[in-house]
């Protein structure tokens, strides 16, 4: 592990998906509404943090990789907001596509101190112009020539479209580039030819149509989702109970989580998928990357909010469990 900042610092890695702006209103509630019954909360504190694939790649450049950023985003405060920020950390935003007629995706988090007292979400989630998703598809042609490895982030918010997965995964297979996807949705097909996906435990039982109830149901979820996608590895994210790896004719692995505290959990699976593209375009095998992102994820959770985990957080909770083979 002791030669990771120097293996990591090589690789680029090219984040593709759903960016959001992701807003903090942290004050306190001492009276309740005399219009409604509901808390009013005296604001003291804002934030803005990147949010979706924006967040993947802010997570990729806090790891110690370099990293390029394509998506969509609006015309719009929301927007400025989102490249500023981008911008502010050394993320080139000359390649996101500016849509002036969708509104950049936002979730606005209302907090009591720590808790959440409601979410307010700006989105369009129907299908990119062509026009855009033209652009889009260009701009990922022109910027696999310069990466190691791929990352499409897809919350589902119009960016990893069919047409774009179908265009971008022939792309990186001509350059030989490694596409491992954060998937959406319950028809994964459109990922065919990718090298891995990670959905979550739910994620999975939905795609898969199976009730993940035991290891049972998610052996043979994982096998299905295995079979929808012929050659690709499936690595089912679990929460409290780690990551499980399907990989074609083998038998699956699981990784335990480490032992933490859970304050949030927002942004951990943008944080695993960014540690494990970045190992594994820097030379460590599947396992050893699954690993690591299982540390990073772990990290993350240990936080409060859309936060990057740094390269020195993860080399300092690097005694990572072994790999139990199910």
């Amino acid at each position: 592990m002791q030669d990771l900042p120097n293996r990591f610092r090589s690789v680029q890695v090219l984040v593709a998906g759903d960016l959001m702006l992701d807003e903090y209103l942290t004050g306190t509630v001492r009276r309740i509404s005399p219009e409604a019954p509901v808390p009013v909360v005296d604001v003291s504190d804002r934030k803005y943090v990147a949010g979706g694939a924006a967040n993947v790649a802010a997570n990729v450049l806090s790891l110690g990789a370099q990293v390029h950023l394509i998506g969509v985003c609006g015309q719009d405060r929301a927007g400025d907001v989102l490249r500023e920020l981008l911008a502010g950390i050394g993320i080139d935003t000359s390649t996101l596509v500016l849509c002036p007629d969708r509104p950049t995706t936002s979730k606005i988090r209302v907090m009591a101190g720590q808790q959440q007292i409601v979410r307010v979400d700006t989105e369009d989630r129907s299908a990119l112009p062509a026009a855009y998703r033209a652009e889009l598809q260009d701009n990922f042609a022109a910027l696999s020539d310069t990466c190691d490895i791929c990352i499409f982030s897809d919350y589902g918010k119009g960016a990893v479209s069919t047409e774009f997965c179908r265009s971008a995964l022939a792309q990186a297979q001509a350059r030989d580039r490694r596409v491992l996807v954060d998937p959406k949705g319950l028809d994964y097909t459109k990922y065919t030819g990718c090298s891995l996906i990670k959905p979550n435990l739910t994620e999975a039982g939905h795609a898969a149509n199976i009730a993940i109830d035991s290891e049972a149901g998610l052996f043979e979820a994982g096998m299905k989702l295995l079979r929808q996608l012929p050659g690709s590895s499936v690595m089912v994210t679990r929460g409290p109970d780690g990551m499980t790896l399907f990989e074609p004719g083998e038998a699956p692995i699981t990784v335990p989580t480490i032992a933490q505290q859970v304050f949030d959990v927002v942004g951990a699976g943008d944080t695993a998928m960014a540690a494990l593209a970045i190992a594994l375009a820097a030379g460590l095998s599947m396992r050893e990357a699954m690993r690591l992102a299982n540390v990073a994820a772990g990290i993350a959770v240990g936080k409060h909010g859309t936060v990057a985990v740094s390269l020195d957080e993860l080399l300092q909770h690097c005694e990572i469990p072994e790999p139990v083979r199910a």
